[in-house]
């Protein structure tokens, strides 16, 4: 538990030590979002913090992929490389967007090349739990379909809640705490690591 608490230390701090950051940077850069009509915020806000969350992503991986323990959870040795390349392939897309705008087909076009980063990288959704202990086993085809299926509906999911100022990271944080509560359950309970 101590390595999986370390990861999740470390990817917090760093992303909260580059918000300031990276803000500094958003309003220097003119990257403001002006008031909109959905927005719950009434000044201009700096964007880009998906940077900051970027940083403590890569902190947390390149740790963790340090860690022996850790480092069974990564099936291949292009995983880091690869969620990495997936996060920065996404953070350019909302840079880009967020400076000049780009229309709903060349994010989606980033979004499922992000998904297939991530199949290139062996993470793929080969199997789902089933009630009991046991296990489905995913046809190849449809785990790499539903994979990237998944990425780009979360993507949108966390878009499409993103009037606040610090929502999306409030809400990416409690989720990926639930995936981390789940998956040192699977880690310790039933023994997979690579899940």
């Amino acid at each position: 538990m101590r390595e999986y608490v370390l990861a999740l230390l470390l990817a917090a701090a760093t992303t909260y030590l580059l918000t300031p950051l990276v803000r500094r940077g958003a309003i220097a850069a003119k990257l403001i979002q002006t008031v909109r009509a959905r927005d719950v915020h009434v000044q201009p806000t700096p964007r880009a913090g998906g940077l900051a969350m970027y940083g403590g992503l890569a902190a947390g991986l390149l740790v963790a992929n340090q860690l022996s323990y850790l480092r069974a959870a990564f099936p291949s040795p292009r995983t880091v490389p690869g969620l990495l390349m997936a996060a920065g392939v996404l953070v350019v897309t909302g840079i880009i967007d967020d400076r000049w705008g780009i229309g709903a087909i060349s994010k989606l076009a980033a979004q499922v090349a992000a998904g297939g980063i991530l199949v290139w990288s062996q993470i793929v959704l080969s199997w789902v739990p089933e009630p009991g202990g046991g296990v489905f086993v995913l046809p190849p085809q449809l785990g790499l379909i539903l994979t990237i299926l998944i990425v780009v509906v979360t993507i949108n999911a966390v878009n499409f809640i993103d009037g606040l100022d610090g929502l999306a990271a409030g809400i990416v944080a409690i989720a990926a705490c639930s995936f981390l509560v789940y998956s040192y359950t699977l880690a310790r309970v039933v023994g997979i690591h690579s899940q």
